[in-house]
């Protein structure tokens, strides 16, 4: 009948010939007939085509970025970071329920909030927790064969008492860092799908398994299973989610392929291709287990006997089993001791057989196969090796994005569905989550004209750092923490010199603050005049031909002993030494601060900061004047 078939779907020749249907192949034949197997075969080909499977990964890691969070207050951004990063880890989800659309074509998750299940007499109003009612023997705790909860109650001690079902009630947890992202199995899930609205309702097939749990009156089941779940297995029904209770993601597909709801896996789009690729690796398989080892041969050789040519064949002297015998021992005393002599009484001929492996298995058949397939669903190849060059590598991308455009549509739809849903359970303010864009290499020139605009006033700050991948806000908050951290440090800094100030004054013998001819705040500026009454300075005494004594030599020759200083005077002789030194060579300068260590430690100290100080500056000053020039399309600046 399918022969048949193939030559009504063939066509002729000039001669009449009948040619075989060129789409009826092996691939089409094993191909998956019912929704159920396309789910069965699309996990299995996932879990055994290695490359396909890598392929997606990385798909689904070149668009999983960090979240933006738009719309919200300082303090509300801080408390949703925290929750989707912490105990929710929100990314981790998406790329799971991303992996399980690449294989299924389908991915289903729920939020799942949990609580505490308390039960309570069916006749006063006294409550208490499912542990306490299954563990104290008081309540004579039972979960019958219809899933109801019996007790006694301890408080209904007039009478009779109360032996029955008691009431449950569920108490939900406020407790965020207790909230779940639960992924569902595909293979669980029917969808009731209505062809007109193309609305959807979702259904969870419970198995058998959990139904047994429950049953069995298992604690662990009994404190986490919600009443509908328990239910719908005392009644033996499915359990029906709320709207919007379930979240569904799945692949795109043609408008005439009526599927009721479900995505196509993309696996399955090219399952012919990967049948093709499929048959070349059993290929290779089968090549591998029997040409890769070669085939050893021992047979006994003829030998020539005599000058006539006549040979002599080991069979006419020896029996087949005394020589198989002996070549069985030569072989085994071979492997126990390699380094060993053997003896045999007849010559021995050595074959080898196979080994042409390397010649046989179709590597490049395979690697064909295999790019074909990779493009066949989506990815360049080019990505998929690492091997993209920076020459194509924009324009390649960008194509590469948008023909993944859905993945990144249906990852923010699902960070939206999250937010909204934890907002609603724990009367949060609403945000707006998305993933941060990709960004890529050809986006510099981009950068440099958005902090262009910024430094113009003509765009915000906002948008600028944006640009960059960095948050405005959050840079301007570690500005501020850094500017208190800076003022803290200065501060600290100033009360120990005025402290240190101090004790050299009294160390002198002097009244703090007390003046003694010197200038006004008691510092003398470096290479200045002395005070009045204080001896000129040897240097300003020397010839012409004498070396002039540096910075460090000169401060210390001028300054009396007996002159105080305080932290402010300190500050501006490090400062206007440190401008001084700086002009010196190195040695020199090396010299003139070991001399002021050896004096006052603590203005060498100062005067060092204040040297890197300089140095950074000047470094900073002329990095900017590099990129303005960047900046204005003069190139980099000259060396």
């Amino acid at each position: 009948m399918f022969g048949g078939a193939g030559t009504r779907g063939g066509g002729r020749g000039n001669f009449g010939e009948v040619f075989a249907n060129p789409f009826l192949d092996m691939a089409t034949l094993s191909t998956p007939s019912s929704f159920r197997n396309v789910l069965y075969w699309s996990e299995h080909l996932y879990s055994r085509f290695g490359t396909y499977a890598m392929a997606m990964e990385r798909v689904i890691s070149y668009f999983i970025t960090d979240i933006e969070l738009d719309h919200v207050s300082d303090d509300e951004e801080d408390k949703w970071r925290e929750l989707l990063n912490g105990p929710l880890d929100v990314r981790s989800v998406l790329q799971s329920l991303l992996r399980d659309r690449a294989a299924y074509g389908n991915a289903f998750a729920s939020i799942i909030r949990p609580f505490r299940r308390f039960l309570g007499c069916g006749k006063c109003a006294s409550f208490w927790s499912l542990n306490e009612c299954y563990t104290n023997p008081t309540f004579r705790f039972s979960f019958s064969g219809n899933c109801e909860f019996q007790i006694d109650c301890p408080s209904c001690r007039v009478g009779s008492g109360y032996r029955g079902p008691a009431r449950v009630k569920d108490l939900e947890s406020d407790d965020e860092q207790k909230i779940k992202i639960k992924r569902w199995s595909p293979h669980q899930i029917d969808i009731i799908h209505n062809a007109y609205s193309d609305d959807c309702q979702y259904i969870w097939r419970i198995p058998e398994e959990d139904k047994r749990n429950v049953r069995s009156g298992r604690l662990f089941d009994l404190e986490r299973t919600p009443k509908g779940v328990i239910e719908a297995i005392r009644d033996n029904k499915v359990y029906r989610f709320d709207p919007d209770a379930i979240f569904h993601m799945k692949e795109p597909y043609l408008s005439g392929q009526l599927n009721r709801g479900w995505g196509l896996p993309r696996i399955l789009l090219n399952f012919g291709q990967v049948f093709y690729v499929q048959v070349l690796r059993r290929a290779n398989e089968a090549i591998a287990m029997d040409y890769v080892i070669p085939f050893r041969i021992l047979t006994p050789a003829q030998r020539s006997v005599g000058s006539g040519g006549v040979t002599s064949d080991p069979l006419r002297m020896f029996d087949g089993g005394d020589l198989r015998s002996m070549l069985r021992s030569v072989l085994t005393s071979r492997r126990r001791d390699p380094a060993g002599f053997h003896v045999l009484p007849f010559p021995v001929e050595y074959q080898m057989l196979g080994a042409e492996a390397t010649k046989l298995a179709p590597r490049e058949l395979l690697d064909q196969a295999n790019e074909s397939l990779l493009n066949d669903v989506g990815v360049p190849v080019e990505l998929y090796k690492g091997t993209l060059q920076l020459q194509t590598a924009p324009v390649a991308l960008r194509l590469f994005e948008s023909t993944w455009h859905h993945v990144v549509h249906d990852a923010n739809s699902f960070l939206g569905w999250v937010v909204e849903q934890i907002s609603q359970l724990l009367s949060w303010e609403a945000v707006k989550a998305t993933l941060k864009r990709v960004t890529l290499a050809d986006d510099v020139q981009e950068q440099l004209n958005a902090l262009q605009l910024f430094m113009s006033q003509q765009l915000s700050g906002t948008s600028a750092f944006k640009a960059i991948g960095r948050d405005w806000k959050s840079e301007q908050k570690r500005i501020a923490e850094e500017s208190i951290i800076q003022a803290r440090i200065q501060s600290r800094t100033q009360e120990e010199m005025e402290q240190a100030g101090f004790a050299q004054q009294i160390a002198k013998g002097m009244q703090p603050g007390a003046g003694g001819g010197a200038p006004p705040g008691g510092a003398m500026p470096p290479g200045g005049a002395p005070p009045a009454g204080a001896a000129p300075t040897t240097a300003g005494a020397m010839g012409a031909g004498v070396p002039m004594a540096g910075p460090v030599s000169s401060y210390l020759q001028s300054m009396p002993d007996n002159v105080p200083q305080t932290p402010q005077d300190m500050k501006a002789v490090a400062t206007q030494l440190a401008q001084e030194l700086l002009g010196l060579p190195e040695g020199q300068k090396d010299s003139e601060l070991r001399k002021l260590k050896q004096s006052n430690s603590f203005l060498h100290q100062l005067v060092r900061g204040e040297i890197d100080r300089i140095r950074q500056e000047t470094k900073s000053q002329a990095g900017n004047a590099a990129m303005a020039q960047m900046q204005q399309g003069g190139g980099p600046p000259p060396m």
